[in-house]
């Protein structure tokens, strides 16, 4: 009995000193990995300086949560509200994709830019921009 105690401690000890060298190559690897993100993280500031790009990019998760579920011209109404009235293309399909308003990726692209061409709702701007118009009450 004694024998088969001491191969057990023998072996959960070698298990202990081999999850504490995994957790030491796991912490260099973390260190690394928040090392290489201040370096994105950096570069990142470094065009929104010169290219004046603003810093501040709206949460962009609570909006694509918001778009679930809607129709695709009130999804794009919102996204416009949401990005200073303008709508563009590629971001709106990727994040009506991600919400599941749209499921085929190949023809995303094209249904977005039909549904803003028709609506009354949107002029445009440049290729893949469109801008969300003031729309009047009517009178009475």
């Amino acid at each position: 009995m004694i024998t088969s105690q001491e191969s057990t401690l023998t072996g959960l000890l070698n298990l202990i000193a081999e999850l504490r060298g995994r957790e030491k190559q796991q912490e260099a690897s973390l260190d690394e990995t928040r090392h290489n993100i201040e370096a994105v993280q950096t570069a990142l500031q470094l065009l929104r300086d010169r290219y004046g790009i603003l810093a501040t990019q709206p949460e962009r998760k609570a909006e694509i949560e918001a778009l679930r579920g809607q129709k695709m011209l009130p999804a794009l109404i919102e996204i416009a509200k949401s990005n200073y009235h303008v709508v563009k293309v590629t971001e709106a399909k990727r994040m009506l994709l991600e919400a599941g308003t749209i499921g085929n990726p190949k023809t995303a692209y094209q249904r977005i830019t039909s549904a803003l061409v028709r609506s009354d709702r949107f002029e445009h701007i440049r290729p893949g921009e469109y801008r969300l118009v003031a729309v009047e009450p009517p009178e009475r």
